[in-house]
């Protein structure tokens, strides 16, 4: 006859860092040893009976509280602050009346990899830390680095001068240089030049 196949786990991994975690601390600091101590047997039973989850009842919390040696109301107190703090998920105990967490899933789906058994979509929880990674490995892929080029406009300033007359001012050219405007008036320089030549002229007899 074919062994049944168990639905749970033969171990889960605990990380040595565990008592580090805040939310343990607070659960420690709240309820002590019997805080910590439910929360590990909780685990024990999820991991052992149905890998990723455990349905909820008075029953569960009598065997516990029977198991630690606590009383049931203390275990029933103790379950619904991990709820609080997040340890479990909220909307499964809310929707489902069951005790899972993303954390607990994830590290169901390693162990369990070998034999491929999956979660039950109903009870699967997204995890943050997986589906997180895998939104920004895609952003980081599809993000593009878009050059800008960037132009140099040659500018031609014109400086106008207040009385108008242009041709005394410096102006820019295309490329760059400049050119000096000669004075429209020469100071009576023409006028002395014609007198000197018609000068030369006479004396020279016309020659």
């Amino acid at each position: 006859m074919a062994r049944p196949l168990k639905k749970g786990l033969g171990y889960f991994p605990l990380d040595t860092d565990m008592l580090s975690d805040r939310k343990i601390q607070r659960l420690s600091h709240r309820y002590g040893c019997k805080g910590v101590c439910t929360y590990l047997t909780i685990l024990c039973e999820i991991y052992g009976e149905r890998g990723y989850y455990i349905p909820y009842s008075n029953d569960f919390c009598f065997d516990i509280a029977f198991t630690l040696g606590l009383e049931e109301a203390v275990v029933k107190e103790i379950v619904l602050y991990c709820v609080a703090i997040r340890l479990f998920d909220c909307e499964l105990l809310e929707c489902r009346q069951v005790l899972s967490s993303a954390g607990i899933q994830r590290r169901f789906r390693e162990i369990s990899k070998r034999n491929m058994a999956g979660i039950d979509p109903d009870l699967e929880i997204p995890d943050d830390s997986v589906y997180g990674g895998v939104a920004a490995a895609k952003t980081a892929d599809n993000a593009t680095e878009t050059p800008v080029i960037v132009t140099e406009t040659q500018v031609s300033a014109a400086i106008t001068p207040a009385n108008g007359n242009e041709n005394k001012m410096k102006t820019t050219t295309q490329h760059g240089r400049s050119n000096e405007a000669q004075f429209s008036k020469d100071n009576g320089e023409s006028a002395r030049r014609e007198e000197l030549i018609r000068m030369a002229k006479e004396a020279t007899g016309g020659c």
